[in-house]
């Protein structure tokens, strides 16, 4: 078990990581680098990577490794293979260099740093999240808040009260079932005496989270699939925890612990994800079936 101490100086380390990360990958964003197609899910956001991709996780490691070998931690990180020692290590480091690599490939808004420390339960115990294009920097430690910018973050007063919003991945526009998906939430909405309902898509996983904070009536929603994709545990594990650490409701689509270590395998494709700033938001998410 880390104590406190410990998990302070180690969230430091990743605060700096995703920062200097964080830099570099905005440096780049109009400049020439080679771009790959890699082995991903359904979607092209999951099979596009690119070299500042590489160097951005370089750059992670190396902040974190003194860490890992002071305190025999594992090491989960999206541009390289699991190693598995996320299922015999107490702790492993879960990194995405730049979640969200497609729209940064299209320069805009979309994109992010995403590095968590989960103990082999399957359960967040750091979370930070960097923005570059917006120089905003999320860190949690379990049980101790959010911080934003060396600043505690509490949830503002959105001016909105009467739009509903709602975040989704591009792909989920192409599903057969959108527009049933669209009529249902319309009903609640207009039950709800919501006035509009505004949908947001293209940002990477991360940002779709941390995009429903700045709503007073928002979520964010994926629906479980058989194809092998929709999302993998770096792409979840440090909004789950600042979400927790902010009492908002955050789950999988049946409601369940978004489990973040499930040992076949590192996508979450079967889990699906609900986050929500309102509990009656959730409830509605989770009787939905598509």
């Amino acid at each position: 078990m880390l104590n406190k101490s410990t998990l302070s100086t180690l969230c430091q380390s990743a605060i700096k990581a995703s920062i200097e990360a964080g830099q570099l990958i905005q440096s780049q964003v109009d400049q020439p680098y080679q771009q790959h197609e890699k082995e991903g899910g359904y979607s092209l956001a999951s099979q596009v990577v690119t070299e500042v991709d590489f160097k951005a996780q370089e750059i992670i490691l190396k902040h974190l490794r003194p860490g890992i070998a002071q305190y025999d931690l594992g090491l989960l990180t999206e541009e390289a293979a699991d190693d598995q020692s996320r299922l015999y290590k107490d702790y492993f480091w879960c990194i995405d260099p730049l979640d969200g690599t497609l729209p940064f490939t299209e320069q805009r808004a979309g994109y992010a740093v995403s590095i968590a420390l989960i103990s082999q339960s399957g359960d967040s115990v750091i979370g930070v999240v960097y923005i570059p294009d917006e120089d905003l920097c999320y860190s949690a430690i379990k049980g101790e808040g959010v911080v934003l910018n060396d600043q505690p973050f509490q949830l503002g007063n959105s001016s909105d009260d009467h739009i509903f919003h709602i975040y989704m991945d591009s792909s989920m526009e192409s599903a057969d079932y959108f527009n049933a998906l669209k009529d249902r939430i319309k009903q609640w909405a207009e039950a709800q005496n919501y006035g509009d309902v505004v949908y947001h898509l293209g940002f990477g996983a991360v940002r779709n989270a941390l995009g429903v904070l700045s709503n007073k009536h928002a979520c964010y929603i994926k629906f479980p699939r058989r194809q092998k994709g929709g999302g993998s545990i770096w792409d979840f594990a440090a909004t789950r925890l600042i979400f927790e650490e902010l009492d908002l409701p955050v789950s999988n689509s049946k409601g369940e612990k978004l489990h973040l270590n499930a040992p076949e395998t590192t996508f979450m494709h079967r889990q699906g994800v609900v986050y929500a700033t309102r509990e009656s938001i959730s409830e509605m998410v989770l009787r939905l079936e598509f």
